[in-house]
């Protein structure tokens, strides 16, 4: 009888994590937006992995402004797109990468490692959904 009991309390700990994780995930659900660095120390992927029928913005910065903006046409991007963009790696200063589209808007902080490639860390996200009212 005892191991009948700890064989059923195992198995709802079990259930427990699972369904504990799987809410955590649903509650923070990461974009179709990634920057990703290349063989080469000089460039980064842009990937973006929306349908968009408007043009999707994209903008690096640091810390004196905007230093390049991208705007891609939105008329054939049924399954989204990927880019490369050439920047030439400066350790200690960092990098912001906002691509924003009519659904969301992403923001990357781009740092240099030490082997001078591109790291990317998602800082923020904004989703824009449509307004919907009632009568």
């Amino acid at each position: 009888m005892k191991t009948k009991m700890l064989i059923l309390g195992v198995v709802v700990a079990a259930i427990s994590t699972f369904m504990i994780s799987r809410a955590e995930a649903q509650e923070n659900p990461l974009p179709a937006v990634k920057i990703i660095s290349t063989d080469r120390t000089d460039e980064v992927k842009l990937i973006f992995g929306y349908d968009s029928r408007i043009p999707v913005t994209v903008m690096f910065s640091n810390d004196k402004g905007i230093f390049f903006q991208d705007k891609i046409k939105g008329e054939n991007l049924d399954k989204g797109f990927s880019k490369r963009y050439q920047l030439s790696p400066t350790p200690g200063n960092d990098v912001w990468v906002e691509v924003t589209s009519h659904e969301l808007s992403v923001i990357y902080r781009m740092s240099v490692a030490k082997n001078g490639k591109w790291l990317a860390q998602l800082e923020k996200t904004t989703y824009h959904y449509p307004v919907v009212a009632l009568n």
